[in-house]
């Protein structure tokens, strides 16, 4: 007779070791096998400077200048976001969603980024010129599930996507904070993140970035391969066929992981038994600075940054995840500088952008539109891998993540209305999914809101607060709030989006 997964024949059978680390629910204080019992994620992607105007909006013909919220069904994904048409029933997207309180903060920001960089995860007035004012919703839900008896180990993970990836460039501030002035690194050196993730270990570079591998450590980083294969193994013995490929699905997706980063933090390949072939993308990350279009460093890195955090997710090891694209590389989307009459990739998007754009060239815009392209592929990519990662319940870990893709622009004429946000999943069903939210714009006259109907859309006017998403994310986490960020710019939940 086969047995039954349970949480305490894998914890009898593991004590701890490097394989129980890597399991789900075996570190849950609330770990079992019901549905309800499975805890819901929350996974933040930073999608850089936005995306150029009239090819993020959904394909629904209508007046867009409105004086109520409108919600729609029937819509579908313009071209440079059809990768994601397959989770299209899964998605909320919206129109007049702006960044209301950089609008009317009195704190002048250093530069226009800045200006959207400080405010896109606050929602608060400024510390000073370059520093955000208040907690960031990201910190904000990790702090109060910590405060709520989570249990995970890690409060959250932070990861940053790079063509840079070697150990000389290991880390960075991005906007992410814990409080005023207070800000979160972000980890983008593939081995840092897998030690953070699990304590095994694999990095063996030194602090000064020299990659030689130290006899001690290739040692101990062999042992514990073996030690994961040898624990997997031993736990699955004699559980039934669905426990079991369950189990072996973890197993295989972390010995995947484990050998990757290892080949990027060390010189020594040969005692981890991948092919040739195999080590190329790998051997790229070793060592090296800036990739090409013949050694996409950009993409090899963020594939294995989303496995890395989906990993983290799946295991339990926390419960809220955050990704940052700040940058792509030029090589991915065809530009090379002086194309278009653009100095670099940055001015082609200041040329091309905005609701009247200094340039018209079709093919300076397709150029452009190649770079949302390669982004939402990746999105596309993350959201693969987030389904196809098998929960104790035979439900994916997709069905259990609620997924925040996000800008610090709304464009790349550093217009902070129309974001192109969207929020994929429905948080175990508090949310409503499926809907394209189009709300109201309003101007200010004499101290009162009225809706406006004019077309001078980027200063007179103004849509729905970005504070309010926030307040309907950490309620779907639930988290009763009623207001986040600077109060004058919320107006609480977008009941819209609530089933």
């Amino acid at each position: 007779m086969t047995r039954r997964f349970s949480r305490r024949t894998a914890l009898k059978l593991l004590g701890g070791t490097a394989a129980g680390a890597a399991l789900p629910w075996l570190h849950s204080p609330s770990a079992r096998a019901a549905n309800s019992d499975i805890p819901l994620r929350i996974l933040f992607i930073e999608a850089r400077d936005g995306c150029r105007r009239n090819t993020f909006e959904p394909t629904k013909p209508g007046n867009a200048w409105v004086n109520s919220t409108q919600v729609f069904t029937d819509w579908d994904f313009r071209d440079v976001m059809q990768t994601l048409a397959p989770y299209r029933d899964r998605v909320t997207m919206f129109d007049q969603l702006d960044m209301v309180s950089a609008r009317f903060d009195p704190t002048p920001a250093s530069n226009a980024h800045i200006n959207g960089l400080t405010h896109m995860l606050t929602g608060h007035y400024r510390m000073n010129n370059s520093l955000g004012g208040g907690i960031s919703i990201d910190q904000f839900i990790a702090q109060k599930l910590k405060e709520g008896g989570a249990g995970t180990r890690l409060s959250s993970l932070e990861v940053m996507v790079t063509d840079d990836a070697s150990a000389f460039k290991r880390s960075d501030q991005r906007q992410s904070y814990t409080a005023a002035g207070q800000r979160v690194p972000f980890l983008s050196y593939v081995p840092d993140v897998w030690d953070r993730i699990y304590p095994d270990g694999v990095g063996a570079s030194n602090s000064s970035g020299n990659s030689a591998v130290d006899p001690t450590v290739a040692a101990r980083r062999s042992s514990i391969y073996n030690l994961i294969r040898g624990d997997y193994d031993r736990l699955i013995q004699g559980l039934g066929t669905e426990d079991r490929a369950r189990l072996e699905q973890m197993r295989d997706y972390r010995e995947d992981l484990y050998k990757s980063a290892s080949v990027i933090a060390s010189s020594d390949r040969s005692a981890f038994g991948l092919s040739k072939s195999a080590l190329a993308p790998y051997e790229a990350l070793n060592g090296s600075r800036e990739g090409t279009a013949d050694r996409p460093n950009w993409q090899v890195q963020s594939q294995l940054m989303a496995k890395l955090v989906a990993s983290a997710l799946h295991t339990d090891t926390t419960r809220v995840g955050h990704i940052a694209f700040p940058e792509m590389p030029s090589y991915l989307f065809g530009y090379s500088n002086g194309d278009y009459g653009a100095t670099d990739a940055h001015d082609l998007a200041h040329l091309v952008s905005g609701d009247v754009p200094r340039k018209s060239d079709l093919a300076a815009q397709a150029c452009l539109d190649r770079h949302y392209l390669v982004l939402y592929e990746q999105i596309r990519f993350i959201l693969d891998e987030l389904q196809g990662l098998t929960e104790v319940d035979g439900s994916s870990l997709l069905d259990h993540t609620l997924v925040f893709v996000y800008s610090h622009l709304g464009d790349g004429s550093h217009d902070l209305t129309r974001l192109p946000w969207m929020v994929i999943g429905d948080a175990h069903g508090y949310l409503k999914t499926g809907q394209y939210c189009r709300f109201p714009v309003y101007r200010r006259v004499n101290d009162q809101l009225t809706t406006n109907m004019k077309e001078d859309r980027v200063y007179g006017v103004y849509g729905r607060p970005h504070n309010d998403l926030f307040v309907t994310l950490a309620n779907a986490m639930g988290i009763p709030i009623s207001s986040f960020g600077t109060p004058a710019h919320c107006t609480g939940a977008i009941t819209e989006m609530l089933a």
